[in-house]
């Protein structure tokens, strides 16, 4: 059945939609007046903290997989960073750590402090393809020979729409550059835009919480699972929605995979304008660390314009705290499991740097830039020792 945008929810169908849901994670853009009450400010005895932690872990040898918090001590960083954890779970679901002095550190140092830092948010890194990758770098590079239209959406200029990356807990970002204009980061609450299709139009609230959506997970073979876009789980409002995700990828050919109807297209752009309506823009500048809920917040960018000296550059990480994190429903496991699951990659990589030659993925629309059973776009050749 196909719903028509202007009529009312069919009768019978209201009783299965959740009520509104309620507490900090429901939240408009407006609520935040000022950064500060979003921002972790550095002063000088932090940053000094943070200097001495990364010293003490260059000199006992060891390589980027095993930054923790018992060889990068911040004694007295940890609370204030364990309260931010907290947050990211229980209570708006975002923060900015600021204060950190991006031409201060070379590649390395400046990444060895990233991860330091996010082992006190969560103990665990997801990876972020087949190969390995721990890093990615979401940029678009003045090296890369390539077509934009032949590349991943992070990997060029362009606008992303509101989405999550699948399976992540929480999305880590530390920008490496800003953009010379636009490139803003916004994020929207997924439980705020959902109430507003509650009362506004529930065949959408409806429709994405149904587990009829095709997620393709492979290029080759153009293989796919049908899971929900939305799911109440644990009280939760929980979102797994990547629009480019959804249906058959146009490279992909002859498949058995389902396009998208037109309800779940309408129901899409539902709460896509929803999470407009109530987002916050992000002034993220330089050294910045930017932490989120992936499973509570929808994210997206605007499009950008790169200086001619440098080119917009953040480097993500997929983290998940154990104690914290949340129980993950069953339909949204699959790249769940692959990012954190054991998942047979021996090798555990970080890039430090973009790959200087851009290898053309076989499946090229996500704006997350992961399938579950190819190897993705990632070619970094320079890694963490």
């Amino acid at each position: 059945m196909v719903f028509d945008t202007t009529t009312a929810m069919p009768e019978g169908m209201m009783s299965k939609l959740p009520a509104a849901f309620k507490g900090p994670l429901v939240w408009s853009g407006a609520d935040f007046e000022k950064e500060e009450t979003y921002t972790l400010n550095l002063d000088k005895n932090d940053v000094g903290e943070i200097d001495a932690a990364l010293q003490s872990f260059k000199s006992l040898g060891l390589d980027g997989d095993e930054v923790n918090q018992d060889n990068f001590r911040l004694p007295n960083l940890a609370a204030e960073l364990a309260k931010s954890a907290k947050d990211i779970h229980e209570q708006h679901g975002f923060f900015v750590l600021r204060g950190l002095e991006g031409a201060k550190y070379s590649v390395e140092d400046s990444t060895t402090i990233y991860l330091g830092i996010a082992s006190y948010i969560a103990d665990k890194r997801g990876l972020q393809d087949r190969k390995g990758n721990v890093l990615s770098h979401i940029t678009d590079s003045k090296l890369w020979k390539v077509p934009v239209e032949e590349r991943h959406g992070i990997h060029s200029s362009q606008a992303l729409p509101y989405h999550n990356d699948m399976g992540c807990d929480i999305l880590a970002l530390q920008v490496r550059h800003m953009a010379e204009k636009g490139g803003y980061t916004y994020l929207s609450s997924v439980s705020t835009a959902f109430n507003e299709l509650l009362s506004e139009a529930p065949w959408a609230a409806e429709a994405l919480l149904a587990s009829d959506w095709p997620v393709q997970i492979s290029g080759r073979g153009a293989k796919y699972y049908l899971a929900p876009a939305l799911a109440d789980h644990d009280g939760r409002l929980m979102a797994s929605m990547d629009p480019n995700r959804f249906g058959p990828h146009p490279s992909s050919g002859p498949t058995d995979i389902p396009p998208l109807t037109t309800t779940q297209l309408s129901a899409l752009e539902r709460i896509s304008k929803a999470a407009c309506r109530s987002e916050l823009r992000l002034h993220l500048k330089t050294g910045d660390l930017l932490f989120f809920n992936n499973w509570a917040l929808l994210h997206r960018r605007d499009s950008y314009t790169d200086s001619e000296e440098t080119s917009r550059h953040m480097v993500r990480l997929w983290l998940r705290n154990s104690k914290l994190g949340w129980s993950v429903p069953e339909s949204m496991r699959p790249p769940w499991n692959a990012a954190y699951g054991d998942n047979g990659v021996r090798n555990r990589l970080y890039p430090l740097i973009p790959m200087p030659e851009y290898k053309v993925p076989k499946y090229s629309a996500g704006s997350a830039a992961f399938v579950l059973e190819d190897s993705d776009a990632s070619g970094d050749e320079d890694v963490l020792p």
